[in-house]
């Protein structure tokens, strides 16, 4: 739709809560074509105060239509720091991959970038290789110097932001070893230095904010709030640098697959585990366990008058829920080859947790049902093992 400056003009005071995003969105691009710069302001600021719900629903794709255009600073400056708040909203988008190279470098020089740097790392990787215009053997061991050639071109200006020394030994030798070859021989030596004798890299960069939980779910305020859960209210919110407990991720979906088997193998060995679960629906969800390792079961219920569930307000954590386990003697299930389950169906995972059969949740065991519906789809989750600090 094309517009004229006296009709823009004339919806500079009509703004109302009716409004939609996407036609005030196009007044803001006809602003600029227009040099309405001043009108362009304000609507930039009613776009984020009364539509950020259908911003955050469509943020890469404003990130990308307004990233050269001068007047629309302000709500590109809005798109890049909810991203790096709530690094989902880029790095699960099924448009990640048409992000531009200056869109992503932005986006990695970020200190405040809410992410394990190996999920960094690993996502460029796919971003890189799904922007190339031949496609790669899936087997690394099996590409050619030209392969690698190909990569680092794409990843070229990326790079220098991925913050390597945040990246222990073993997830180098697992996860970035391999693509070792699309760094100079001198960098290679420098890297692989780092990781033998402990010189420290020479960075340019700053490191990223410390970081509580590696997750590519939620931040530190979550981890505080469930340390805060974990301890019954009881003791001070911990902060950034301080958290009375320690969260090892052991499994994530995306990187270990979305069935019961998986969480099977390592059910018994930790007493205490928390699951955080990100629904298709957009919902996060999810539990903490704390069995003795003596009263584990094989099969059927288990006693925990320390479980609990809950339910993450993305917009606004504070305003999180938690359910408290009220029949203590039906806290967690355990089945062969399921995921993790608490109650008596008040949190289940199944054997497949694509399925929604397969995923359920209803109230039993526990003070009340955490998500809308009885049945859900998974579309990433992790599990950590939850000590003392």
């Amino acid at each position: 739709m094309g517009y004229t400056r006296s009709y823009i003009y004339s919806c500079k005071l009509c703004f109302v809560e009716e409004d939609s995003g996407p036609d005030i969105y196009d007044l803001l691009l006809a602003c600029d074509e227009l040099m309405l710069h001043e009108l362009a302001i304000h609507i930039q600021e009613h776009l984020i105060r009364q539509n950020v719900d259908w911003v955050n629903e469509n943020l890469v794709t404003i990130l990308r239509s307004t990233w050269l255009i001068p007047t629309c600073n302000m709500i590109r400056q809005f798109c890049v720091e909810k991203i790096c708040d709530d690094p989902w909203l880029l790095f699960a988008s099924d448009k990640f991959y048409q992000v531009e190279d200056e869109i992503l470098v932005a986006i990695l020089q970020r200190e405040d970038l809410s992410l394990p740097e190996m999920y960094i790392w690993n996502n460029v990787i796919k971003w890189a290789t799904s922007q190339l215009n031949v496609e790669l053997d899936s087997n690394v061991s099996k590409w050619e110097l030209k392969d690698f050639a190909l990569l680092e071109e794409k990843m070229h200006k990326c790079l220098p932001h991925i913050r390597l020394n945040n990246i222990d030994m073993e997830e180098y030798y697992h996860n970035v070893r391999p693509f070792k070859k699309i760094f100079s021989e001198q960098m290679q030596e420098r890297i692989e230095e780092f990781y033998f004798t402990g010189r420290k890299l020479d960075i340019s960069y700053n490191p990223r904010l410390p970081f509580i939980i590696d997750s590519c779910l939620i931040k530190y305020e979550h981890a505080a709030l469930f340390a805060h859960w974990i301890n019954r209210g009881e003791g001070k919110v911990s902060t950034r640098e301080k958290n009375p407990f320690n969260f090892r991720l052991l499994i994530r979906g995306s990187d270990n697959g979305f069935c019961g088997e998986v969480y099977d193998r390592i059910r018994f060995e930790y007493p205490a585990l928390l699951v955080l679960i990100l629904t298709d629906s957009g919902e996060m969800i999810g539990g903490y366990q704390r069995i003795n390792s003596y009263y584990w079961k094989m099969f059927g219920y288990d006693y925990d008058r320390e479980s609990f569930l809950f339910r993450i307000n993305r917009a606004d954590f504070k305003r999180s829920v938690i359910s408290r386990v009220v029949r203590p003697t039906h806290a967690v299930y355990n089945q062969q080859g399921w995921g993790p389950c608490f109650g008596e169906g008040d949190l289940w995972l199944k054997r497949h947790f694509r399925v929604s059969e397969e995923c359920v949740c209803r109230k039993a065991s526990y003070e009340f049902q955490i998500v809308r519906d009885e049945s859900f789809t998974v579309k990433e989750y992790e599990i950590f093992e939850v000590t003392p600090a």
